[in-house]
C-alpha cells in the first residue's frame, strides 16, 4: 500500500500539528486518513480546503514554536496569504488573523 490520505496531508503542511487534529480535518471534509492517496485526492477541494484548514491553525495558535523558531505576525501575513489562496481556489471564503479587540462601555 502506498502513502496514506494523513501522511500526504502532514506531509503538504510542513509543520508539526497533531495528528488528531489533522484527522478530524480530513473527517469533517469527507476524506478518509487511513485510504490510499491518489493524484485525484491531492488536487481535490476537499484535500486543498484541509491544507489550508491547518495551515491556518498555525496562524491561531498563539505561540507557535519550532526548534527554537516561532512565527512573527509578518510570518503568519505570509502563511494567512498562502492559506486564502487555497480557499480561494476551491472558492471558499477568505478568512483573516483574529486581531485583540477593545470594547469601551457595554
Amino acid at each position: 500500500m502506498g502513502k496514506t490520505i494523513l501522511q500526504a496531508l502532514i506531509d503538504e503542511v510542513h509543520y508539526p500539528i497533531p495528528t488528531g487534529f489533522v484527522e478530524n480535518k480530513l473527517m469533517k471534509r469527507n476524506l478518509s486518513p487511513a485510504s490510499e492517496v491518489t493524484t485525484q485526492v491531492l488536487n481535490s477541494p476537499a484535500f486543498i480546503g484541509c491544507v489550508a484548514d491547518c495551515l491556518y491553525s498555525l496562524i491561531e495558535a498563539p505561540n507557535f514554536n519550532e526548534a527554537d523558531k516561532s512565527f512573527s505576525l509578518p510570518e503568519r501575513t505570509l502563511i494567512l496569504k498562502k492559506v486564502n489562496a487555497l480557499y480561494a481556489s476551491i472558492d471558499e471564503p477568505e478568512v483573516d488573523i483574529d486581531r485583540p479587540k477593545v470594547y469601551f462601555g457595554e
